[in-house]
């Protein structure tokens, strides 16, 4: 197959996405009102950031094996490069913030669960707070991480579905298709149950759910000589024609559409949608994510680092004004960029392969 275009938008769409993670948490838990609100629910919530994440890993972090899949090592080693030292460094400022507003912080340094938490920090437990901690902020002192453990499954997945595509060669299609069903299956099954039900919270930081995402990425990759004809170059198109769908499908009709459980068949065919918007907007006008971000990619750090500075916010009453929206979006933007260029940037010097 002739691989994708090198040059291309990905850091621009994947920092498009952290913004709007941000712009959805920080309009939520700062009870932000009025239009800002109306505008979040009427359009910046059918692009949901964590779900294009997804398909651009199914995307990029196949691309990248298939490139190096004579040296799982190296693999591994790169993937986990480009996840941990910023994770770590957010992990020192989060410790330091909380201690700062904790009433006995001594008492926290001395209780077991703190430690365990640190460890769960440190691994690949993030999704898990102590009820130590539930003290700051919205209760939780990164809710945001818990997409980390999905991450990593999906690093340890992609090596296991190249070995059975090159085993079924013939039937690649079919191996992934099948892959793709049982994800569906489970998502809409425990798309039953309400949110934050304990069986839906242990649902949710399993890969099983969200696999089906990562696959619309892997399948694109796979088969680009196919559908490279209607993505490249079409940017305009597609973004119209999703948003022609979400505005009759989810606003007048009343469809979810923007849930990370699918449930209607109108959502599935919107996050198929928008798999093509997202490759579309990636390869049309190849060149806009070099010349604005000059090969800067602080989107994973804003995806990190954002719930630190809203719950900094929350935790200081700082509620219901634009103003702080406006402060939540430049902190962690500020955050970002020196967690990309002091900490991130000099980590990934250590890779020996192309940035993916």
């Amino acid at each position: 197959m002739n691989s994708p275009n090198k040059i291309n938008n990905f850091d621009l769409i994947r920092l498009l996405a952290a913004l709007q993670v941000v712009f959805t948490h920080s309009v939520h838990h700062l009870e932000i009102k009025g239009m800002i609100g109306e505008f979040g629910d009427m359009f910046v919530y059918y692009f949901p950031g964590v779900p294009i994440f997804f398909t651009i890993s199914g995307f990029l972090i196949y691309w990248s094996f298939d490139r190096n899949s004579d040296n799982i090592t190296k693999y591994f080693k790169n993937r986990l490069l480009r996840l941990y030292p910023a994770l770590w460094f957010c992990l020192l400022i989060t410790i330091v913030l909380l201690l700062y507003d904790a009433q006995h912080p001594f008492l926290i340094l001395k209780a077991r669960e703190f430690w365990l938490w640190i460890i769960g920090q440190l691994t690949i437990f993030q999704f898990w707070t102590p009820d130590i901690l539930r003290f700051w902020g919205v209760s939780a002192p990164n809710g945001s991480l818990w997409t980390i453990v999905i991450e990593i499954q999906f690093y340890i997945f992609v090596p296991v579905l190249y070995c059975l595509l090159k085993t079924f060669k013939e039937k690649k299609f079919f191996v992934i298709l099948t892959f793709i069903i049982i994800s569906l299956a489970f998502n809409i099954y425990f798309a039953q149950f309400p949110d934050g039900t304990m069986i839906n919270k242990l649902a949710g930081i399993t890969v099983f759910p969200y696999l089906y995402n990562f696959l619309f990425g892997v399948l694109s990759y796979i088969y680009w000589d196919k559908i490279k004809g209607v993505v490249e170059n079409k940017g305009l198109l597609w973004i119209s024609f999703y948003i022609a769908y979400i505005v009759i499908f989810g606003n007048w009709l009343g469809n979810d559409l923007n849930s990370y459980f699918l449930r209607s068949p109108y959502h599935l065919v919107s996050n198929i949608i928008l798999v093509f918007v997202v490759l579309s907007a990636s390869f049309t006008y190849n060149n806009i994510s070099g010349k604005l971000l000059k090969h800067n990619d602080i989107s994973y750090g804003i995806y990190i680092y954002h719930m630190l500075i809203i719950n900094l916010l929350v935790q200081r009453k700082m509620f219901a004004d634009i103003q702080y929206l406006i402060l939540a979006f430049i902190s962690t933007i500020i955050l970002a960029s020196v967690s990309w260029f002091f900490v991130e940037k000099k980590f990934l010097k250590f890779k020996n392969s192309n940035k993916k």
